[in-house]
């Protein structure tokens, strides 16, 4: 939307850099060669679906890094971090959580996922799981699991730990892996899912902080052998005053890992209806997992109709024209 096709693909370095500030994120420099860490694209579609997963996790690893050193419980004393440059003030290829036309990016919904008040996550470099407690309450006889898949969706391990979680705290070093995909679950004292999370993670030695490299960075080429997902998708349409939900039901029937769907509400045009809500996207789904997920936007915005679309990195395209 912000430039002629013609300069999207291949990347014209001049007009990209323009839309960047002369370059000040590196978009067309350091971030292109990040994307190509996943392998090169053949299209901009391709570039852009690997871009969202780059975003996904520097966004996860700028709020994890913080949730680990949250006051005196990691490395070092951390009472708050500063998110600069949050807005969009014009239409650019460096966008954050979402784009000047309001579009919502990866990077907005797995910083959710790292910000929810009861948070267990996976450090890439120690190779550890912490649960974190926004809570100014204790949690006690909570049990965090940790399960490790690899490229064939296979589950190769499994390890679980009792924590007991101070007011407002973390508790580090709950268990260690050497992993491809890792899920974790947070469960409550009574066995009941409270929260989860996902990563994907190679086997890539961290070579520093000038290099782009290490396992958060380097070594995706190989997500490609990711044999296919199926999803079943169900909804339902609801009204409430001048509202309009779709309330959607995700389940993965096959025996792969659907890794990185992404839902999108679009119109008869299919361009994107803006703005939307949603109240999880850009995640991923283990064999058998099932998932809900409400979307919600003005009823005036459907004057054009609405279509329903699910995508993903190896999953067949789902659309549903939505009366």
């Amino acid at each position: 939307e912000m430039m002629d096709e013609k300069d999207l693909w291949p990347i014209n370095k001049e007009v990209w850099d323009y839309l960047d500030g002369n370059g000040f994120h590196l978009m067309s420099t350091m971030y292109t060669d990040l994307v190509n860490n996943y392998g090169k694209s053949s299209s901009i579609d391709e570039f852009a679906q690997k871009g969202q997963l780059l975003g996904a996790i520097n966004s996860k690893s700028i709020w994890e890094v913080w949730n680990y050193n949250k006051l005196d419980y990691g490395d070092r004393f951390c009472s708050g971090l500063l998110f600069w440059y949050h807005n969009c003030s014009m239409p650019q290829v460096a966008s954050r959580m979402w784009d000047w036309s309001l579009e919502p990016t990866a990077s907005l919904y797995h910083t959710a996922n790292s910000l929810e008040p009861l948070h267990a996550q996976f450090d890439y470099l120690k190779n550890t799981v912490s649960v974190v407690n926004d809570y100014y309450r204790e949690f006690k006889d909570y049990k965090v699991i940790a399960q490790v898949y690899d490229i064939n969706s296979k589950k190769v391990f499994e390890e679980s730990a009792v924590v007991n979680l101070p007011s407002d705290g973390v508790v580090n070093y709950a268990l260690t892996s050497q992993v491809h995909f890792i899920k974790l679950i947070l469960k409550d004292e009574k066995g009941k899912d409270v929260s989860s999370n996902f990563y994907w993670r190679s086997n890539d030695k961290y070579e520093g902080s000038k290099t782009l490299t290490g396992p958060a960075a380097s070594g995706f080429e190989d997500l490609s052998k990711l044999k296919q997902a199926k999803v079943k998708l169900t909804y339902k349409v609801r009204e409430d005053n001048n509202n309009y939900f779709v309330d959607i039901t995700l389940r993965n029937t096959s025996g792969q890992i659907a890794f990185f769907n992404q839902l999108q509400f679009l119109n008869s045009k299919m361009s994107p209806i803006r703005p939307s809500f949603y109240t999880d996207n850009f995640f991923s789904l283990m064999p058998g997992e099932k998932k809900t997920v409400t979307i919600e936007t003005a009823k005036g915005k459907l004057k054009d109709g609405a279509v329903l679309a699910l995508k993903g990195w190896n999953i067949n395209k789902q659309e549903y024209k939505l009366k």
